[in-house]
């Protein structure tokens, strides 16, 4: 069934007032009773928890509501698990006056590809097969100094390069963060947004590189070096990890049992005080997704957004749902 479109911002506004009472402001670490509004039942809170966005009948979103500044660098992440990939899924949305688009990323229609745009430049577009009702930890990072970029999944580098048309770029302060939905795209209607449950979003105002090495997953140690790029981006060859022509979905489901997460736990646990704190993020946000309840304690301020600790808007009836203690299987 088509869904609805909604004509303009001022209709789309109009429905945020009518329907007000689908809105709510929280902080996720909060130990008091939540309200399920659906059934008007008080549900007790356990240490962690998820939101659970449909996107039927009303626009669906989370929205920080914070002083954001410049940003020159950024690591955010997150787990998904979409119900439908139908539409677009928009993993982070940094806007500003509801019409410029200053970061973007998403997943294309039908869980095909992994963008990410800086100030409208395409800084890189992965292809990746997702998988409907599967629970996938998604990171990205970039800098301006160099216009370096990278994108993880389930802790393993998918791609990683550098945008030459993003060097030196700041992205400007004073704009809207959203998670679930394009922030600009309220008069197409209910058609970008996310239709599953999300958790532990964390936005970190520092990138995941510290020199020109390349980046590596968390079970390699080879290096490798970058070739070049008629349209201004180069890439990193993939000849240290996994291509999805050799993917091994029975291997990946395995990642985190509890011997191979120990095992990197005592890396990540060793090796952190020298990372830097976009890749601390990286690891810890995956191997140890119940730290800080969603977000581990790194970085002080420049953690612009913790899942646990920032408060956050939840539009259009979105539900806030608990979640267990099992990175993946939430």
């Amino acid at each position: 069934m088509k869904k609805s479109m909604l004509s303009s911002n001022i209709v789309a506004f109009s429905c945020f007032i009518i329907f007000e009472y689908l809105i709510r402001s929280v902080t996720l670490e909060s130990s008091i009773s939540k309200i399920d509004e659906k059934f008007g039942q008080k549900v007790k809170s356990s240490p962690l928890h998820m939101v659970l966005l449909t996107q039927k009948d009303y626009i669906q979103f989370l929205r920080w509501e914070l002083p954001v500044p410049n940003i020159e660098e950024f690591t955010f992440c997150l787990w998904l698990r979409s119900d439908n990939f139908t539409h677009p899924h928009s993993i982070f949305s940094y806007s500003k006056n509801e019409t410029d688009r200053l970061i973007r990323a998403w997943i294309s229609a039908k869980g095909r590809r992994v963008h990410l745009e800086i100030g409208g430049i395409k800084v890189f577009e992965e292809t990746i097969i997702f998988q409907e009702n599967r629970w996938y930890h998604i990171c990205q990072s970039w800098e301006n100094r160099l216009g370096r970029f990278a994108l993880w999944l389930n802790g393993r580098v998918r791609t990683q390069g550098y945008s030459e048309k993003t060097e030196n770029h700041v992205v400007p302060k004073g704009g809207d963060i959203v998670l679930g939905q394009e922030y600009t795209d309220f008069d197409k209607g209910l058609e970008e947004g996310i239709e599953g449950s999300v958790f532990g979003f964390n936005l970190l105002l520092k990138s995941a590189f510290d020199d020109e090495s390349p980046i590596i997953s968390i079970d390699h140690t080879s290096l490798i070096q970058t070739f070049g790029s008629s349209y201004g981006i180069r890439f990193l060859p993939r000849i240290i990890f996994k291509t999805w022509k050799d993917y091994n979905e029975e291997e990946d489901s395995r990642l985190l049992t509890p011997d191979y997460t120990k095992r990197i736990s005592r890396v990540v646990n060793t090796a952190n005080r020298s990372l830097p704190l976009g890749l601390q993020l990286v690891k810890l946000s995956y191997v140890r997704c119940e730290l800080g309840k969603g977000s581990p304690h790194i970085g002080g301020s420049l953690m612009l957004i913790s899942w646990s600790r920032t408060p956050v808007r939840i539009f259009g009836g979105a539900i806030l749902k608990n979640a267990r203690i099992d990175c993946g299987n939430f």
